[in-house]
């Protein structure tokens, strides 16, 4: 017969094995952060003094605080499993149900960061403005980084092209170079179309061939898309992980129940980076 001890680092190994091996969106759209907290502050959002030509005394900018900040948040999965099950060996029963849970929660950053990116219209970053907005203030210039447009090569290399104009306070480029476009299923065809035909459909060179990688966000619904520079250091987007898929195990209702208690906890959040870095089209002309 097995024993609940040994059947909890079963599981716990099965749970790890999977844990590792699930390969997650959120890497490829946030920046992740090590949180050391119940929550983090981000008063370095938005201030990066480029290097210019040292002259005289150091020209030391003073780092202004937007009061960005995010607190982690606690969730948890959770099965339960028979103590005949247990001792009878037949905890292989469960191995499929404890990979998915375990799939799940190397997902559930990735469901995170895309419930951030579809509040992005109202969601607040680091200025004070909604995340996707008409009115992001730098200096004394005015940007929008969301507008109309469907999904197609003339929309976007005309987000591409305005994303390179974004400047710094002090007039200088920060080099925003997109590489990343992310929709929903709805515009799979639309995304095929642009970004992996080499021709259009009368035989005319499609001009966005393989110009971005694409991401397909089941949780993107409508028509909607994105296009991201995820090739900075601080990504549009941030994941911030205090423990991520904690696993536990207790026996706790042998008495009442019989039954043996599984599950996992994380202790994240998901929040705003840079808003320069993206883009969001309304999929609507």
């Amino acid at each position: 017969m097995a024993s609940f001890e040994e059947t909890a680092v079963g599981y716990k190994a099965i749970f790890q094995q999977t844990f590792n091996d699930t390969q997650a969106e959120a890497k490829k759209l946030a920046t992740i952060v090590d949180s050391q907290d119940l929550s983090e502050d981000y008063v370095w959002l938005g201030n990066f003094p480029n290097m210019k030509e040292w002259v005289g005394a150091r020209d030391v900018q003073a780092l202004q605080d937007f009061g960005y900040s995010l607190k982690n948040k606690l969730f948890e999965a959770s099965v339960t499993v028979p103590r005949l099950h247990i001792e009878y060996d037949k905890v292989g029963l469960y191995k499929p149900a404890i990979e998915q849970m375990a799939q799940n929660c190397k997902l559930f950053g990735s469901e995170l960061v895309a419930t951030v990116l579809l509040a992005g219209t109202t969601g607040l970053c680091y200025d004070g403005k909604a995340f996707f907005a008409t009115d992001h203030a730098v200096g004394t210039d005015t940007y929008a980084n969301e507008g109309n447009g469907v999904l197609n090569s003339d929309n976007i290399i005309a987000g591409i092209t305005f994303m390179g104009t974004i400047k710094n306070p002090k007039g200088k480029t920060l080099r925003v170079k997109p590489n990343l476009l992310v929709c929903g299923p709805a515009n799979l065809a639309n995304v095929v179309n642009a970004l992996t035909k080499e021709y259009k459909a009368g035989g005319e060179t499609n001009t966005t061939y393989k110009m971005l990688d694409y991401l397909i966000l089941p949780e993107i619904t409508g028509m909607d898309w994105y296009i991201l520079d995820t090739s900075k250091p601080l990504k549009p987007f941030i994941l911030q992980v205090a423990k991520d898929a904690e696993w536990e195990a207790a026996d706790d209702d042998k008495f009442m129940k019989d039954h043996a208690l599984f599950g996992a906890k994380s202790f994240m959040n998901a929040g705003y980076g840079l808003w320069q870095p993206g883009f969001r089209f309304s999929g609507v002309a």
